[in-house]
Order: structure tokens, then sequence, then C-alpha cells
């Protein structure tokens, strides 16, 4: 282990030792979370935008195929739109706005939860091409993973897969069909007029699912490596005929579910469908469809199959400090996990009457995941980014880093930006932590991390629980302050010398000027213009980011002769990525004029700068 990842990670065992903070605002959590998938949004994004470093990308996805496939969300920490851990995550959320709609207008949330459902089912519908036809992937995680890089930067391809009767998908298909049903649910009052166009779509899609049977892996092996459907798609296929079913109330739909689930299996048949003993997740729905047909029926038998479930999940194995955990997955996003798998205790606790003595011990174990999450526990973090000061400050993710290079060496080591409200991936089995970009284990992100997560933060709103923090001031709190301008340069024959102060951190950095000399050479910047008498070096792979504390960067030259400095520039912090060629798009980031030596009182915005980042939102 290279010297400076030991002190990288010594720091942040220390960082993490010295501050506790244990949280029961499980609203304020809430409009987090969605934040969280404000800052996955891919294509366009709407003005309304409350993330100030995302901008618009992959605003030609699809083209390779001459189908608008713009918008949807990205996966995690990468630039690549998986369409079946994305739906598994819409229908998660759908589900939690349709039955626990009270917890989240408790928290102020309920219209930020329909326009993250909404923007993964429009993009569900764009994917539905054709009858038996239907895009399940934008990008190649292979291309993906070669470059880091956030999504509005991105040089490369993302090519565009499909599954068709030829090359089918039951299992994304089916799952797509559940989400898009799950939704026509959620804006049944609200929109009936999109909710009966989601439903449409989700009878077609899961008639083509349950038609043309295959795993979807076999036929987009592009996805092979990272979502491969190792549950099999008779799961999915089961959990889109209850979805169906509770939307349309056709008898059709309990016959095929139950055709799946009243088959008998042999004991090691890789497709059992009865007995799961593991968390829902993007790849295994068992869990969600025991609960689901157990509400919708209320069949004893159903209602057996989802008590049995509960009550294995409720007994089995936790951490020390009380973290369920499952020595099959759990090395891996352990907080996903047991949130995952306290979201359906939590569902079916909420149809049992207040009588019944396990609804309790259910409500009690859904609490008891998500305390630990928040705070109650030997780490004393808040796994999501951006709700206490002690939260992860250096989760995996190319858009957050602010930073280029190679993933494992990117300075700075913390992220630039805040991924708010995202579910960092969690602790081992012994509790420990550490929080470390490189450490995809226990600091990755993903869209399916946050989905059980967030039913059961509405759950326990729904149950009555949870108290306000009070106020919160730290540098990462939501919404996010503007930070001081507080820019110094000077220049002289052999370059110029940047630094910032007061906090203003910069990922990546330009400088502007005009004058009559002529500077050319230069060095330790990439140059962007060089064409008297207009100017603009930014710094290059090599060099460093401006810290916010006074540490200088430079870029070199050598002038003969007279020379006068130019007193003005233009810096832009951020809005640049060094590639080849760099990519300069100032108006993602933000432009000061600073007139030199600089420093608060002669660094100038020019731009509309508010009391926060967007404006708007304060």
């Amino acid at each position: 282990m290279k010297l400076k990842t030991i002190v990288r990670t010594i720091a942040c065992i220390l960082l993490v030792s010295l501050v506790e903070g244990k949280s029961q605002d499980y609203g304020r959590h809430i409009e987090l979370s969605l934040l969280f998938y404000e800052c996955q949004r891919s294509g366009p994004l709407p003005k309304t935008n409350r993330i100030y470093w995302r901008h618009d990308s992959m605003v030609d996805a699809g083209k390779d195929v001459g189908i608008d496939l713009t918008g949807g969300y990205y996966d995690a920490g990468d630039n690549v739109k998986f369409n079946f851990p994305q739906a598994a995550t819409i229908t998660l959320l759908a589900w939690s706005g349709v039955d626990f709609a009270d917890g989240y207008k408790k928290a102020g949330q309920y219209e930020y939860l329909l326009d993250a459902v909404k923007w993964g089912t429009d993009y569900f519908i764009k994917c539905h091409s054709g009858k038996n036809e239907l895009y399940v992937q934008v990008g190649n995680g292979s291309i993906d993973h070669g470059d880091w890089v956030a999504p509005e930067y991105m040089q490369y391809e993302y090519p565009s897969y499909k599954i068709d009767a030829s090359n089918p998908g039951s299992d994304v298909a089916a799952e797509t069909a559940a989400a898009l049903a799950a939704a026509s649910l959620l804006f049944k009052e609200s929109d009936s007029s999109y909710a009966s166009t989601c439903l449409s779509h989700a009878i077609e899609i899961y008639d083509f699912a349950d038609k043309y049977r295959e795993s979807y892996h076999k036929s987009v092996p592009e996805a092979q490596g990272y979502y491969t459907s190792y549950s099999g798609y008779v799961d999915e296929l089961a959990w889109g005929a209850a979805w169906l079913l509770r939307a349309t109330g056709e008898e059709k739909y309990n016959e095929i579910y139950s055709a799946i689930a009243d088959k008998e299996y042999g004991e090691w048949d890789l497709n059992k469908y009865t007995g799961c003993t593991g968390p829902i997740s993007w790849d295994d729905k068992r869990p969600g469809a025991y609960v689901l047909m157990a509400m919708v029926t209320k069949d004893e038998k159903r209602m057996k199959a989802a008590y049995d479930y509960c009550d294995t999940i409720i007994k089995q194995p936790r951490t020390p400090g009380g973290l369920w955990y499952d020595t099959q997955l759990s090395m891996w996003a352990s907080n996903r996990y047991a949130a995952n798998a306290a979201s359906m205790v939590g569902m079916f606790a909420s149809i049992l009457p207040e009588t019944d003595s396990k609804r309790k011990d259910y409500i009690d174990f859904v609490k008891s995941q998500i305390d630990y999450i928040l705070g109650d526990n030997p780490a004393n973090v808040n796994y999501v980014v951006g709700a206490e000061d002690n939260s992860p400050k250096a989760v995996h993710h190319r858009g957050a880093s602010g930073t280029y290079g190679a993933e494992d060496s990117c300075i700075p080591p913390f992220n630039v930006f805040t991924l708010y409200g995202a579910l960092a991936g969690g602790p081992g089995s012994d509790d420990s932590y550490i929080d470390s970009r490189s450490n995809y284990q226990m600091n990755e992100v993903a869209l399916d991390y946050n989905a059980g997560f967030t039913m059961c933060l509405a759950e326990l709103l729904h149950f009555g629980l949870g108290t306000k923090d009070g106020a919160l001031k730290f540098d990462r709190a939501w919404p996010q302050r503007a930070m001081i301008p507080d820019i110094s340069i000077s220049m002289d024959n052999t370059g110029f010398k940047i630094s910032t102060g007061s906090n203003m951190i910069c990922g990546s950095w330009c400088v502007s000027w005009t004058s009559d000399q002529d500077f050319g050479g230069i060095y330790h910047g990439a140059v962007i213009k060089d064409e008297k008498p207009n100017y603009t070096v930014c710094n290059d792979r090599d060099t460093g980011y401006l810290d916010g504390d006074g540490g200088v960067q430079y870029a070199s030259f050598n002038i003969m002769g007279d020379f006068t400095p130019p007193t003005e520039f233009e810096v832009l912090c951020d809005g640049y990525h060094y590639g080849k060629p760099p990519v300069y798009l100032p108006e993602n980031g933000h432009l000061y004029k600073v007139v030199a030596p600089g420093g608060p009182e002669n660094t100038t915005p020019l731009f509309e700068n508010g009391d926060c980042w967007p404006s708007h939102i304060c």
C-alpha cells in the first residue's frame, strides 16, 4: 500500500472516531434520498434542477439506433444506464408512494417522489420502442469504466442495447412492467391519463416477457459482469404478475403467479421460488412478491408465506452493533441489504392489525436498521452523504468527485461536490468502516442502494415514528451554501500562481486574460486559447486542485525582455475537464473576475450569486 493511501486511511478513521451523530429525522433523510436521485439524472435537466454541479449529459442517447433514449438515471458512480436495477428501483419507490403516501407528505416530499418516479417511467416508455422490443441499456460498462470522468464531459461512445423476440430478456422486461404498473397506481389520482399510459405499456411489456422467456444477460452480453441475472427470470415474472394483478384486478395474473409460486421445486433447484431467506434486491424479487401477494389477496397461503419470510429475516444474524448481515451478500454494500430486508418486513407490518403481536417486532426491526444507518452504530457514522458532518465524504462517484485521472489516485481524496442523500455501501461484519473512494465494498453508491432505504423511511413516518433534528450547521449541509469568492493570482515573466481561500474548493480551474504579449511555450497547464490577445490556461492532469486553504497551483512560461503582466483575470472554478481534447464548458462552472493580487475584496462573481447554489432553491 502506498504511503499516501495509508495516511488517507488513518485520517478517515480518525475523522470517524472523533465525530458522533445519531439522527431519527426520517423526513429530512427522505428529502436527501430523493436529492440523490436528482444527482443521478441523465439527459437534458429541467430548470428546476436542484443539484448545482449537475448539467445536461447524454443529450443524444439513442442516436446510434435512431431513437430518443434520453432521460432516466445513471446506475451508480459510473455513466451507464442499466435498466434492470433502474427498473427495480423505480418499482420500490413507486410502491412506497402507493402505500406510504402519508409518510412522504409528512416529510413534505410527496411531489418530489412523483417527480423521481416519473423521471424513470418517462424513460422506460421511450425504451419500449415496439410491441416486442425494449431497450434495456445505454452505455458500455467496459468502455465507461476505462475513463474517470463526469457524465457532462464524456467523449466516448455510449451504445444502445435492446431485447426483442429473437433476443428476449424476461427478467428486465418483467421488472420494467412491474415498475410501470406500480407507477400507474401511484399516478392514478393525480394524473389519470399518465397512469393509463403507464399501465398500457406495462401490460404489453409483461406479455412480451412472458411469451419470450430468457435471461436478458444472454441476449445482452454487455450486461454480464455488471447485472447478470443470477436468480433467473422466474422471480421477475411472478413479481410482474403480482403488480399487474394489483393494477388491473384481472384474475389471469393471479393464475400466472400461482403457477410459479405453487409449483413443486427440487431442494437444489436454482430457480426455486419458495423459501427465500434473503433480502429483496435488483436481482431477487421473491420477498417483494411474497409480501405484495399477501397484501393484494389476503389469501391464507400467501399470508403464511409473508409471515414465514419476515420471521426468518428478523431472526438472522447481525453485526455486533446491530446491522442485519448476510454472510453471502452483505460484504458488498451491507447497508443496502439491511435496508432492503427491513423494507419488506415494514411493508408487511403495515397491513397487520395492532393486535397482532408480530407487528411491533417487525416495526422495531425496521427502526433498528434505519437508526443504525443514520448514526446509531459503533463507527459513529451517518451513512447518508450530506446528512451530518460525520457522513461519508469520499464515496465512489465520478461526477461528485470533481476530479480526473486514475480513479484510485485522483485528488483531492474527498469529493469536491456533495452527493446529497446517497447511501454509502456500509460497514464490514465487525462494524468497521473506511471512507475511501477506492473501497468499493464499503463506499460505492447506486440507485438500488437507496430504494429499500427510502421505503423504510416512509414506513417509519407512516408508523408515527421519528423526531426532527435541530438546526444543522456544517459545510455540506443542504441546501448548499454559496462559496465565498476568494481567489488570489499573480503573474510575472515566468508564469502565474493561483490559490483560493475561505474554503473555496475548485476541482478544476482555468485562468483567462488578454495581452498583446506572445505567451508561447506554456508548461504545467492545458492551453485552451493561445492566440493574441486572448489566453486561457487550465490545470492539466498533473496539476492539483485549488484547496480553499491557500495551496498554490501554477503554470509556467518564459518571456524574454520587457513584460507588463495583466492585472485583471477571469477564473473558472470547475466547468472544465482535462481530456483529449480537453472539454471546456464555462457554463457548467462559476466564472469570477479577479483583480490582482485578488482575495475576497478583489474577487467578483460573473454570475447571479445567491445565498446558495443553485440560487432558486433559497
